[in-house]
Formats: C-alpha cells, sequence, structure tokens
C-alpha cells in the first residue's frame, strides 16, 4: 500500500532553528505540502511519535536526518513530530536545547492536544534532552531511548562523543556548575514507562555508559526494559532501511502505540 504524506512546521520560537516538523498520513486528494500543522492533517490510526535527534548537541545530525524514520512510521498510521534546536554553538548551549525541547513539547500540545499522549523518542544526545524536558512534569509519559547519553559526568569520564560534553557545558561549569545538575532525573511520575534500546555494535555510546545509566534509572523506581540490537552501530538505529531498526525499533513503537490505547 502506497502511503501520501503532508507535511507541516510549527515554529516554537523566534531562531531558525526552533521548529517542529510534522509529518501525517493523507488521502491524496487531500495532500498538501503547504500544510502548516498537525490540524490540517489526517489522524493516524496509531498514537503519535515525538522523535528528537542527537548529533551531540552540536549539529552532527539534524531533524532532517530523521525523516527516513519519520516516514516510515507514518506507513505505520502515525502522526509524527520531528523536533529541532540550536545547537550548542547558536544558542543550544546547556540549558538552552534542553529549554528548546520543553518549549517544543508544549507548544505541539497547545496546538493540538492529541499529542499530549504521544510516545516520546530519543536517539543519542536526543534522548538526554527528552529526559531533561520531561523530568519533573509528572506527565507520565512513555518514552523510548535509542542508544542514549544521558548521564553526563559519566560520558564525560569516558570521553564520549570526544569533548561534546564538555563544550556543551562549557558555559555552566565555568559558572561554578556541575556535570549532575545537567543530568536529568526523571521520576516513576514523569515517565510511566521508559524502553532503552542499544546498538550491539555502537561505536559511539559505550556499553558501559549504557549500563552505568540503566542501574541509575532502575535505583529510582523508574519501570526499564532494555533491549538489545543485535549486529547495529550506532545510526542503525534511526534507519528503516537496516534491520535493527525494520525489526526492532519500528515493531517496539507500535507495541507501545498499542499498549497507550489500552
Amino acid at each position: 500500500m502506497t502511503v501520501t504524506l503532508t507535511y507541516g512546521r510549527l515554529g516554537y520560537g523566534p531562531s531558525p532553528w526552533q521548529r517542529v516538523d510534522l509529518y501525517g498520513p493523507a488521502e491524496p486528494e487531500h495532500v498538501s505540502r503547504e500544510a502548516t500543522g498537525a490540524r490540517d492533517q489526517p489522524d493516524g490510526s496509531a498514537v503519535p511519535v515525538v522523535l528528537v535527534h542527537g548529533g551531540f548537541w552540536r549539529h552532527d545530525r539534524t531533524a532532517q536526518d530523521l525523516e527516513p524514520l519519520a516516514c516510515a512510521l507514518v506507513g505505520r498510521g502515525h502522526r509524527v513530530a520531528v523536533l529541532e534546536y540550536r545547537p550548542t554553538w547558536n544558542g543550544g548551549a546547556w540549558p538552552g536545547a534542553a529549554d528548546d525541547c520543553r518549549a517544543a513539547l508544549r507548544a505541539l500540545e497547545q496546538h493540538d492536544a492529541r499529542w499530549a499522549g504521544a510516545t516520546l523518542v530519543g536517539h543519542s544526545a536526543g534522548g538526554h534532552l527528552l529526559l531533561a524536558a520531561v523530568a519533573g512534569t509528572a506527565r507520565a509519559a512513555t518514552a523510548v531511548l535509542l542508544a542514549p547519553v544521558t548521564d553526563l559526568a559519566e560520558a564525560a569520564r569516558l570521553a564520549v562523543g570526544g569533548g561534546a560534553v564538555e563544550e556543551f557545558l562549557a558555559a555552566h561549569l565555568a559558572a561554578g556548575g556541575t556535570y549532575e545538575q545537567a543530568t536529568p532525573e526523571p521520576d516513576p511520575a514523569d515517565l510511566r514507562s521508559l524502553t532503552v534500546v542499544a546498538a550491539e555494535h555502537d561505536q559511539a555510546i559505550p556499553a558501559r555508559l549504557t549500563e552505568h545509566q540503566l542501574a541509575r534509572w532502575s535505583e529510582r523506581g523508574l519501570a526499564v526494559t532494555s533491549v538489545t540490537a543485535a549486529a547495529a552501530r550506532h545510526m542503525h538505529l534511526v534507519n528503516p532501511e537496516r534491520p535493527a531498526c525494520r525489526t526492532v525499533v519500528l515493531p517496539l513503537l507500535a507495541g507501545h502505540a498499542a499498549n497507550a490505547e489500552e
């Protein structure tokens, strides 16, 4: 079956980076590439999905890199929002990008209340920003983190991202802040469920960091499920052409959507 897409864009701040790219399914006669937002798009049959890209906060990756994944999800009936945020070098240094993600989620929900029940998906550093956006909100969100880097003290100790953590936190640390203050600590009230997907052969996120983060979340009483995608590398998790995404990530998100509807 061929799925026709509608596209939209929602701004949430003055910077060109502060936008949300919207994707949804539509019947051919309703297709419009000039759509301005989710209300112009027919509903998908599944729970909406919000995606937050990684790139170590400096935009080694951008929202556009997640378009293939967004389109694959639309093909399965989801409405999808891909959050863009300011990079470290253009206003996104801590806490800028985290504030952006929080504002983007708020703008989505104000635009259409159905986004409040979306499954939240963060890849790599996007997982950090996603947790920072929901920590302390008591929103009982469903979150899926793909190869996340969230504990910034441990990530810096392991030299994850080749100095990306120190770059992201430079002004914060210079002002006397700590790595721990920039590490989100969500409570069970913030997350109804948390699923973490690791790539078996991840060249960017070491297994030691993943294990450390899983242990910390379990200690906080979060309901955590851990999945490993066999023979996968870091970007395979968000590439629907790769088996790790087709056979692990996409079915996993469909399962979360089904659970949310029960």
